[in-house]
């Protein structure tokens, strides 16, 4: 009944200020669903080298590669009934994992395990939509490995941060995401800007046009040879966003990035196009 009766409201909520034409918008995961998320990746990077000595294989000669890449992903987010404080349990798992890669034209061989297949997560989501990992279990993984899942899956609901104010069609919103991050000697910067503009609503449906500005400054110094890598990059996307539910069950991006990397005399230029892409479905248990 209470479910029901929180349904109701969401839906006339978002009636009541579609006839204003105004919504509210906040990103998060509701108790007692099942969300199946399917991703995809495609990468294409083209490579220039150059170096003296034994920085590179042939003595300074330049050398170019071209690598391309795909992954194909899906998982599925099952959240469980809340407790008085509204906090409420949650199992990620990842139901397959597929991954190609070729440098020139030839594939190259992938792990004999499959490190992400069948991995499991559980923990807690708070009344305020804050994830906590308390467990996570691979078929093979490294600590390293398992640190950065965590890490990213406890910022899994701040990856939308939509504005407290309620917005109409023709307004944007940006989202800032710095991160530092210093360790054995390496000190990285990277900054992430992204702007959501609300393009139109059909229903339940809100449409979204995304632009994205990329830029990354790592130093470091390993073995006495100092390394220094700038990225930038810019993308344009969509995201097709379920009101009622509070989540995206659609969104595209599409990337472009340049690299330097400069490590002792080795210098290396990526250029790098990118096509991201996932889609969900959500259903209430």
């Amino acid at each position: 009944m209470k479910k029901s009766i929180f349904a109701a409201a969401i839906l006339l909520s978002v009636i009541a200020a579609n006839a204003q034409n105004k919504i509210p918008f906040k990103f998060r995961l509701l108790p007692k669903h099942t969300y199946t998320v399917e991703g995809f990746t495609n990468i294409d990077s083209r490579i220039n080298t150059l170096g003296q000595g034994n920085a590179m294989p042939k003595g300074g000669q330049a050398q170019k590669f071209e690598n391309k890449g795909n992954v194909t992903m899906s998982y599925t987010i099952a959240t469980g009934a809340p407790d008085a404080k509204g906090t409420f349990p949650f199992i990620i798992t990842v139901n397959s994992f597929l991954s190609k890669n070729t440098i020139n034209g030839k594939e190259q061989p992938g792990p004999q395990n499959n490190p992400v297949k069948g991995a499991r997560s559980q923990g807690t989501i708070t009344a305020d939509g804050k994830m906590h990992t308390e467990t996570i279990t691979f078929v093979t993984a490294d600590e390293k490995t398992t640190k950065a899942i965590v890490n990213m899956l406890n910022k899994f609901g701040d990856q939308i941060q939509f504005p407290a104010r309620a917005m109409r069609v023709g307004e944007s919103f940006t989202q800032d995401k710095p991160f530092n991050m210093a360790n054995g000697g390496k000190n990285v910067d990277i900054k992430t800007t992204v702007t959501y503009t609300l393009k139109g609503i059909q229903g339940n449906l809100a449409f979204f046009n995304t632009k994205e500005v990329i830029v990354t400054n790592i130093n470091a110094q390993k073995g006495g040879r100092k390394a220094d890598v700038k990225t930038s990059g810019t993308g344009k996307g969509t995201m097709v966003y379920d009101i009622a539910n509070g989540f995206a069950v659609s969104k595209t991006d599409n990337l472009t990035t340049q690299m330097n990397m400069t490590m002792g005399t080795m210098n290396m230029d990526i250029n790098a196009v990118a096509a991201v892409s996932y889609k969900a479905k959500i259903n209430a248990n």
